[in-house]
């Protein structure tokens, strides 16, 4: 009896964080209906050029309004075990590891206060970053890095559809720490790494790495050589291998593994 009285009560916390998490998505999204015609396709493959995997991922669709998948990747079912149809908000939030469970509504509720603080035509402009551990269908639990953009939104700046990419960085994962959220600004905007749950007041992160610095690293992070990175960005190797010893200094990283690891905690790419 005891037990079935402690099931009842965590379900009942489980539905009273989940609509807590609703309910900064509905503020998120302002009050509209949603029903703006997905006609975004092509702006939804421009924002998959800003995002990056480092290991297997599946994407996704959420009408933010409705608080509804409208599409998601057969991916998922490599990583997660789980058929796209089985895939929803609610399996998300029910499958997040209890530890992180909190954090997450945190995190969504902090997103909804920076978004909200945004000019219109910037909300586009945006990538939002952090980490959980969630629950596989076959009941074991992956490290995933979920990176979301919006790619739809009205003219008071609501948010309307977001493309979310999840990767699994569990391989990644050397010290169990989770990342801060950072919300990664695109097409020039300001960055803000590690944004402090209790913040109302946001303050851009000074730049650590120069531009092409930057750029080096995301492909470093993707798992790309130096001989790779030099012809992709049309440079010598010399200068691949400058940039490499000049990440690793700034970084306070002694090897690769570990700049790696630190950019994705600190939200670096």
């Amino acid at each position: 009896m005891y037990v079935q009285v402690l099931v009842k009560r965590e379900a009942r916390m489980e539905l009273i964080r989940y609509d807590e998490m609703k309910k900064t998505w509905y503020q998120i999204a302002r009050n509209s209906d949603g029903n703006i015609p997905p006609s975004f396709e092509l702006e939804v493959y421009k924002k998959l050029l800003n995002l990056f995997h480092v290991g297997s991922f599946y994407y996704y669709i959420v009408n933010i309004a409705s608080v509804e998948m409208e599409f998601v990747s057969d991916t998922v079912e490599g990583v997660l075990g789980f058929r796209p149809d089985e895939f929803s908000v609610e399996r998300i939030f029910e499958n997040i590891h209890p530890e992180d469970k909190q954090r997450f509504v945190d995190h969504e509720r902090q997103v909804t206060t920076f978004f909200n603080q945004l000019p219109p035509e910037k909300v586009l402009k945006y990538k939002v970053s952090y980490d959980y551990r969630l629950k596989c269908a076959d009941g074991s639990y992956k490290w995933i890095l979920m990176q979301t953009v919006t790619v739809q939104t009205n003219e008071q700046g609501a948010v309307i559809r977001v493309l979310g990419v999840q990767t699994d960085i569990t391989h990644m994962k050397t010290d169990n720490r989770p990342s801060g959220l950072s919300f990664l600004g695109l097409e020039g905007e300001p960055s803000f790494y590690n944004v402090p749950i209790e913040s109302t007041v946001f303050i851009p992160t000074k730049k650590i790495f120069t531009k092409r610095e930057a750029e080096v690293l995301k492909l470093i992070v993707n798992g790309l050589t130096s001989f790779e990175i030099a012809d992709l960005l049309c440079i010598s190797m010399y200068t691949v291998n400058s940039h490499r010893k000049n990440i690793l200094r700034k970084s306070g990283c002694g090897t690769p593994n570990e700049l790696v690891s630190k950019a994705i905690r600190e939200g670096w790419v």
